[in-house]
Parts: C-alpha cells; structure tokens; sequence
C-alpha cells in the first residue's frame, strides 16, 4: 500500500511547479467566480450576495452616496466576478506571461479585496489562501531574474501552506470536541456540510469518528515532518493531504479548497526536490551561504 501511495505520488509531482501553481490556483478562482454567478438572484442590495457597504461602512456610505449606489447597483458583482472569471481564465491559458502573472495576481487580489470588503458573507480559508497565492505569484513576478523569482515564490508558498496545516492542527488540539472524536460526527449531521451516506456510517460506527479527528490533528500538527522524511515517505505524506482535501470537497462539498491547496501543493514537491539536490551539491545553495573561495 505505502509503495503504491509513493508511486501515486510521484506521478502527480508536477513538472513545472510555477506553471502548476498558476493553472491550478486560477482554476480555484475561475471556479469561485462562476459559483458567485450562478446565483445572480441574490445579487439585490440587502441580500447576501448583494452590496452590504451600507451595514459594514456606514460612513463611506454617507460620505460617498454616488460610490455607495454604484457597488449597490445588480450590475457591480456582475462585472467583479465577471471580471474575476475573465482574468483567471487568461491566467489558466497563459501561466507562463510573466506581464499577465503580475498584472493577473493584482487583479485578483485586488477583485478579492474588494469582494471582502462589499460582500462579506461567503469567505472561506480557500479564498485566503488563494489571496496569499495571487500576492505571492505578482510580487514575485517582479524579480528580473525568473529563476529566482519562482524559486522564491515556490518556497514561500510551501512555508505559507505548512503554517496553515499547523495553525489548523493546534485549534483542533485544544479543542475538546475534537480530543473527544465527536467533532467529525457533529460536522456530518449538520445541513450547510454534512452528508447523509458519512452521518449513517458514523452513526453505526462511532470509532470512525474519533480515527478520523484525531487522524486529522496528527497529520496537521505533524505536517513540518514532510521536510525531513526521505522522498518517497515525503511524497506520499503529500498525497495523503491531498487525498484528506478530496474527501472534505466529496463530503463536507468544499470543493474550492482542493483546488486551493492543491495549488500549493507543487510548490511544497519542489521544495522537497529542491531539499535533495542542495544536500548533494553545496554549489546549488544562496550565495551568501556559500563559502568564498
């Protein structure tokens, strides 16, 4: 099993990390976009999806009445997600333009920022982490050297993604619904992310529960783990994750968060490549760290 779960693993290391990360994390926000607009109903001031400026900035409200019916008006989030759909696709065609990765990741910061700002209700840990990716991939693009610019890009992602997976893991340590296992059955019997098929199974074998929580606190906390275990071990630690992000897409229906961290998860495969290369050849690390001849 661990041998196949290696061999899995090392099929889907990516060939080109950068352009992985671009295609999948546009996917993720093309994919967002288009949830957004398919409830176009709720797109009238006061509902969730319409402007809420007046609630959450009262001032700037008052202040700028003629900026305030603007973002209320149906035609606002058309053109924000409109636009957020238009400029993922772009980026999903061309993740190699350096222009379009720097022009594309400051407008979709910016088109979230936005969204958060007028329309609150909605965000979720994917939209954060597609945040950190977008300002990542622009700022980055800015280096001259492209070599450098991905490498640091790369490894700032897999940091980024490693804290999230060990914050996440510390909240359920300290929870006591998660130490008791009841945190997993009590998600499966709600409305918004529960499911019928997991609730039943559970339900007949309570012990599911408590493996599966007290599972998901140890591969969170222990995720820094990946960066020191030999590669094939790493690898499949790695699909382990992913497989963890499937399974919350299939039975919680947080679909976006597949594509969000598995956004990330070629920069982490490169780091790990990366790791082995400088351990055989001291010439490949920083120059600074490398000793004058």
């Amino acid at each position: 099993m661990f041998r196949r779960l290696t061999r899995v693993a090392s099929s889907l290391a990516p060939p080109h990390p950068p352009i992985a990360v671009r295609r999948l994390a546009s996917a993720g926000t093309f994919v967002a976009a288009l949830e957004t607009l398919s409830q176009h109903k709720r797109f009238v001031r006061g509902d969730l999806l319409g402007s809420q400026v007046e609630s959450f900035h009262p001032r700037l409200a008052k202040r700028f009445p003629r900026v305030n019916r603007a973002l209320a008006s149906r035609a606002f989030p058309y053109a924000l997600y409109g636009t957020q759909a238009a400029v993922s696709a772009a980026t999903f065609l061309w993740p190699g333009n350096r222009p379009l990765r720097i022009a594309g990741g400051v407008t979709l910061a910016a088109l979230q920022s936005a969204q958060s700002a007028c329309i609150p209700f909605g965000r979720d840990g994917a939209d954060q982490l597609q945040q950190v990716i977008n300002v990542t991939m622009a700022s980055t693009g800015l280096i001259q050297d492209l070599e450098q610019a991905d490498d640091l890009a790369m490894r700032t992602l897999a940091l980024e993604t490693s804290l999230s997976y060990v914050a996440s893991g510390v909240v359920k340590a300290v929870s006591p619904v998660w130490l008791r296992g009841d945190a997993v059955a009590g998600v499966m019997r709600t409305k918004s992310y529960g499911d019928p098929r997991a609730h039943r199974l559970i339900t007949r074998y309570p012990a599911i529960s408590t493996a599966l929580s007290w599972g998901t606190i140890a591969i969170e906390c222990g995720f820094p783990l990946i960066y020191a275990l030999p590669k094939p071990a790493a690898r499949a630690y790695l699909a382990t994750m992913l497989v963890f992000h499937v399974g919350i897409g299939e039975f919680m229906g947080l679909n976006r968060f597949v594509l969000a961290f598995g956004a990330t998860h070629p920069a982490i495969h490169y780091v790990l490549s990366q790791r082995r290369r400088e351990s055989s050849d001291p010439t490949r690390l920083a120059p600074s760290l490398v000793p004058a001849p």
